[in-house]
């Protein structure tokens, strides 16, 4: 009976540190595809992130109806990230940016608040997974790494109230986040900061300072 109990304790916990997210196993695409949201940062290194204790799950309380679908996209597809099969996407612009279209014009009512949206076409799948409040915290990027998973990158706020990275890896499945934190208090966003290259494909046009 001891031997069999030992087999299974150990199995046990080889199965909860087998779950836990390695950013490594992600570096190929911090290195492509998230390269210039790395370089907005400095003193950027992969290995001095740490993964936080508690897990994120999708809020899953703002559903939106698929018949709005058309318009929705006939505004904001151009910069929708799009999964490789193009079943899914993640919105991370159209709450905080609303946008209005006049002909190839884009006209913001901007928001201070953030939210992100996941749809999934294939199961009917629309609704908030993610929201932020004020700018303490955002989101700047996101990229999939396969039809279930995906990466959000943005920053947040540190204790001397500089932008520090933060990363979001999303999991469809099982509709959760793991949180990863930046440890080295000397990474922070540099001058220039990050503006996503989806936001080049449309040309937005905020209202003239002061224009009523």
């Amino acid at each position: 009976m001891k031997c069999t109990f030992f087999i299974v304790l150990t199995f046990s916990v080889h199965i909860v540190f087998g779950q836990e997210t390695k950013l490594d196993t992600y570096k190929k695409w911090f290195d492509t595809d998230l390269e210039k949201w790395t370089a907005s940062f400095e003193n950027f290194n992969l290995s001095e992130f740490k993964r936080e204790d508690s897990v994120v799950r999708f809020e899953n309380n703002q559903p939106l109806k698929f018949k709005t679908l058309k318009p929705f996209l006939d505004i904001y597809k151009p910069i929708l990230t799009y999964s490789k099969d193009s079943s899914s996407f993640i919105d991370i612009y159209s709450y905080q940016l609303n946008l209005k279209k006049e002909g190839d014009q884009y006209f913001p009512t901007r928001d201070i608040d953030q939210v992100i949206y996941l749809c999934n076409k294939k199961t009917k799948y629309w609704n908030r997974i993610l929201f932020f409040s004020t700018y303490s915290s955002w989101i700047d990027e996101a990229i999939w790494v396969s039809t279930e998973k995906f990466i959000l990158t943005g920053s947040r706020k540190n204790e001397i109230y500089a932008n520090a990275p933060v990363i979001y890896i999303g999991d469809t499945i099982k509709k959760t986040f793991e949180v990863f934190g930046n440890t080295n208090k000397n990474c922070i966003e540099n001058g220039y900061g990050y503006t996503s290259e989806k936001l080049k494909r449309i040309e937005i046009i905020d209202p003239v300072q002061g224009e009523n």
